[in-house]
Parts: C-alpha cells; structure tokens; sequence
C-alpha cells in the first residue's frame, strides 16, 4: 500500500469537567465525548519526506506533520509523507479538527509502511501529541480521562441530531485554563452523562450536559440564540468557542439551522458518529 485516504471526524465534548493541576502543569480532565458526522479528509502517500499541505495551516506548524514525524522516529521507517488536508472542521473551535487529524495520520502510516503497531503504542504516541489525540484513534462515545489517555466506551448515542456553532472568538486554550483556575464554580457530574447514556434517555441526557468551561462564556450571545430554537439541550465543546445543541428529530434540527443560517452564523448539522476515521 502507497496511499490511502482517511476522513477524520470532529467531536463534540457532551459534558466536561477539568478536574485539578497536575505536577507537570498539565490539568486533568473527566469528559463525555462524541464524534460527530463533521469529517477533514486526509490524503497520505510515501514520500521522501514529510510535507503537509493544508493551506494556512501548511509545513512544520501542523499536527499533521507532528504526527508524522513522531511516527518515522518512534518506529525508525525510513521514508516519509505527503499529507494533503481537506479542512472542514473549523480550527481553533473545541471540535477536536487538528487532533482528529493527527491522529489519522498516524493509523494512516502504520498502515501505509506496514508499521504493525498495537493500539497501546499508538494511544502512547497519541497523547505525546494532544488531549483529544488519543479518543480519536477510535472515536465513537468515551469517557476520557487524566489528560485524555484513559479511556472507557460508553453505549453509543443515537436517534438524536446535532446542530454545531461557531460565531465567537476565543483565547488560545492555554489562556482559557489559566482563567478556568482563577473561577470558582460548580464542576459538573460526568457520572451523571454517563448514566443517562447507559439508560439510553435523550431526554434524561440532555439534563446532564455541562461544561466547566461554560463559567468564562456567561454573556455569549450564541448560547441564547441556540436556547431559543427549541433544542433539547445547549453546551459547549471543549474550551470553545464552538456550541452544540442537541435535538430528537431532523425537522427541528433544519429549522434551527436556517434560522442561524439566516443571522450569517457558521453552522453545520450533524448525526452522531460510531467511530473517528474512516478509512477508503
């Protein structure tokens, strides 16, 4: 095999809880998270060296090419990639679009070079290179946490829709978990996610989703444009700025998406996904 296409999916984090500081400044987290029907598709070939087309996000500053080279020197494959990135998650929006593809580059090349490494290897090169990283290698619905490399399956959601939102500008993640440990709030039960998920409930789930992060976007606008087109339920994915509203049929969920449609607001509807890549 010289190459392959991969299309990677965005999550959405259904409930979040950042849970404390680590010694190595790194904060440990307890979150829900889902992928979602929101795809970047990657296109990987041998190379003789890694290069990363992706627009503006092109060359060395990529997680794709992080990924990449994290590969070559960990299983000492001589070679390298050309990795082409559709985007179609938007960046910097807690949907998890540059972990998402990292994380294919790296099954990518394990398969393309013939690799045979073992989910755990692939899981320890994951969190080397990002939170998200290592729930994407599998994707689906997970509990994840530490700092995202404990992982627990959870049932997968279904007969529900999604519409996801972005309008607003945030600061870099790091500056949002320095202002997270300067608030006080109420962490949210992730155990309570987790068992309206087992029952099954969309209702009862849609009860629980909750974001520590939610504490530094009091005044979005956004937030209260989604409350009123009738969803189930608002939240906030990762650190932001992008929201998620859940909804139990299609009908609503369109609705809800030319409304936003209507006020110029970036959107996209989506379905639950079982799994983070799909390889073709």
């Amino acid at each position: 095999m010289n190459s392959l296409k991969i299309k990677a999916a965005a999550k959405i984090n259904l409930s979040l809880s950042v849970t404390g500081i680590r010694e190595d400044g790194y904060h440990n987290i307890d979150t829900v998270m889902q992928s979602v029907s929101l795809y970047d598709t990657l296109f990987l070939s041998r190379a003789d060296k890694i290069t990363v087309e992706c627009g503006e996000m092109s060359g060395e500053k990529n997680i794709a090419y992080k990924a990449a080279k994290l590969f070559f020197e960990h299983t000492g494959k001589e070679g390298g990639a050309f990795i082409q990135i559709e985007k179609n998650i938007p960046d910097g929006a807690g949907l998890g679009g540059g972990s998402a593809d990292a994380a294919a580059v790296l099954t990518g090349l394990d398969r393309i070079y013939n690799a045979g490494l073992s989910y755990e290897t692939l899981l320890g090169l994951a969190v080397r290179l990002g939170a998200d990283v290592p729930f994407m290698l599998r994707g689906g619905t997970a509990r994840a946490k530490g700092i995202g490399e404990i992982l627990e399956p959870l049932p997968a959601l279904r007969d529900c829709f999604f519409i996801i939102a972005k309008n607003e500008k945030k600061p870099s993640t790091g500056e949002m978990y320095s202002a997270l440990d300067r608030t006080e709030y109420q962490r949210p039960d992730i155990s309570a996610t987790v068992s309206a998920l087992k029952s099954g409930s969309i209702s009862g789930l849609s009860e629980t989703l909750k974001n520590s992060f939610s504490v530094l976007w009091r005044e979005s606008l956004l937030q209260k444009i989604l409350e009123n087109t009738g969803a189930a339920a608002v939240s906030l994915s990762g650190s932001g700025p992008a929201r998620f509203a859940v909804y139990k049929n299609r009908a609503e969920a369109e609705t809800a998406k030319k409304e936003l449609e209507s006020k110029k607001i970036e959107c996209f509807l989506c379905l639950p996904a079982e799994k983070s890549l799909i390889i073709e």
